[in-house]
This record gives C-alpha cells, sequence and structure tokens, in this order.
C-alpha cells in the first residue's frame, strides 16, 4: 500500500484508526475467496497503488475525529489549553498557571484578557487564548526541536480519531460477523465449501476480536489523557520560547 502522501502524523493518527476499522472486511474479502474475483482485485490494487485509498482513509478519519472532537471540547468546557490558561478556572498551581500565561502571551505576542474582562466577556477571553496557542502551535512546527511535543500531538489524534470511530468500527465488525456467520451456515454448502474450517474460524475469531476491542478500548478518558498530555507538553514548548526570546534579548543587548 503507498503511503507516501501521508506524513508521519496522517500515518499514525489517522491512517492506522482507519485501517483497523476495516479490518474486519479484509478479512471477510479474503474468507470468502473475493480476492479471486478479477474486478475487485483490480480495483483494490489500482487505489492502493496510486495512493488514494490511504488518502481517502485518511480523509474519513479526520472528519470523524474532528466531529468528535468538537463534542469532547464541549463537554469539557473547552480544550484543555483554554480551560487550564482561564483566570477564573480552579487552578492547583497558580504560579504555574501566570507562569505559563505570561509564555503564551510572549511566544505568541498576543495579550490575554484580565481577569475582570474575563468574567464581563468569557468568549472574548477564550478567542484571545486560542489565537495566542494556534500561535505558539504555529511556533512549534520543529519536528526535531520539539519532538516530544509532536509525539504527544500525535497520540492525541490517534486517540481522538480511535474515539470518534468506534461506532462505525463496531458496526462494521458486527457486520462483517454476521457475514461471516452467514457464509458459513448457508452459503458455503450451496457453493459446496467447507463449513468448517480453518479459515472460517479464523475468520470469525479475527471479527469477533475486533468488535471486542472497538468496545472496550476507545474511551473518553484515554482521550482526554492524552489531551492533558499534549496541552501540557504544549504549555512547556511556550516556555522554552520565551526563555530562547529572554535569551536572545538578552545576548543582543550591549
Amino acid at each position: 500500500m503507498n503511503v507516501l502522501f501521508l506524513d508521519d502524523y496522517e500515518r499514525r493518527a489517522r491512517l492506522v484508526p482507519g485501517l483497523l476499522a476495516i479490518l474486519p472486511l479484509t478479512v471477510l474479502f479474503v474468507v470468502l475467496g473475493l480476492r479471486r474475483i478479477p474486478a475487485a482485485t483490480y480495483v483494490t490494487g489500482t487505489l492502493a497503488l496510486a495512493g488514494v485509498g490511504p488518502v481517502l482513509i485518511a480523509g474519513a478519519v479526520r472528519s470523524f475525529g474532528r466531529a468528535t472532537e468538537q463534542r469532547l471540547w464541549d463537554s469539557w468546557g473547552g480544550p484543555p489549553t483554554t480551560a487550564w490558561l482561564r483566570l477564573d478556572a480552579p487552578s492547583d498551581d497558580e504560579a504555574q498557571q501566570l507562569l505559563w500565561r505570561t509564555a503564551v502571551e510572549t511566544a505568541s505576542g498576543v495579550a490575554l484578557l484580565t481577569l475582570r474582562t474575563e468574567r464581563r466577556d468569557r468568549a472574548k477571553a477564550d478567542n484571545a487564548i486560542k489565537l495566542a496557542t494556534k500561535r505558539v502551535r504555529d511556533r512549534t512546527r520543529d519536528k526535531e526541536k520539539f519532538a516530544l511535543l509532536f509525539n504527544e500531538n500525535r497520540n492525541y489524534g490517534y486517540e481522538r480519531n480511535i474515539y470518534g470511530l468506534r461506532w462505525a468500527a463496531r458496526g462494521i465488525s458486527l457486520m462483517s460477523a454476521l457475514g461471516l456467520a452467514s457464509y458459513v451456515k448457508w452459503v458455503a454448502p450451496l457453493l459446496d465449501r467447507p463449513q468448517i474450517s480453518a479459515g472460517n474460524l479464523f475468520g470469525l475469531a479475527a471479527c469477533l476480536f475486533c468488535l471486542i476491542g472497538w468496545l472496550i478500548l476507545p474511551s473518553k478518558k484515554r482521550v482526554r489523557y492524552a489531551a492533558d498530555r499534549y496541552a501540557t507538553e504544549l504549555l512547556h514548548a511556550a516556555v522554552t520560547l520565551k526563555d530562547e526570546s529572554r535569551s536572545d534579548h538578552t545576548s543582543t543587548t550591549p
């Protein structure tokens, strides 16, 4: 499968969840012998070689993840970075919050609003925070310099997309298992094929295993944990940018 059109983030955070979601369909395809049909083999081979298949899968997964992300943010009271940088939000470490706010302001060039203004206009204050953190993200695109941040962002994208795909993936796994069971019970005898075979049993087991995995693993808790880790690294990166800015200013001062 050609994945040259996808970068490291897309392959891990989008393509892998998509491939896991359609894995039962692949099992069904193999067990039923559809790979022997020339037209099916030609179409799937062409999509893979052209790189269209991976791109389409990644794009679909991104749509599921983005839609889920907004609903999660609404339930959390906003993205973690926004919630942590609000002055009227409860904070276990006010000194840390002040350090992060100062760093984000310095690194982004965007002034965050005061407590009084924040209480008067929450939406305006949140917009300032979102703009500031976006500029910080834009300044931390260097994967080598901010490798840990990149990894946490990729992990968050993976967990978010897995959670966003859960219902579609469960449906695919269930329908594939039912399809294989129907084939074993009714279709195989009509085609003079064995009902009980290693391939049929493996296919059913694989589809059921996928279904169980999709029922158990995706969770809001896993997404929130990954989101918090990414937010923490992003704010630490802002502190690094602030310190570098201060160092550069000191070194140029006569």
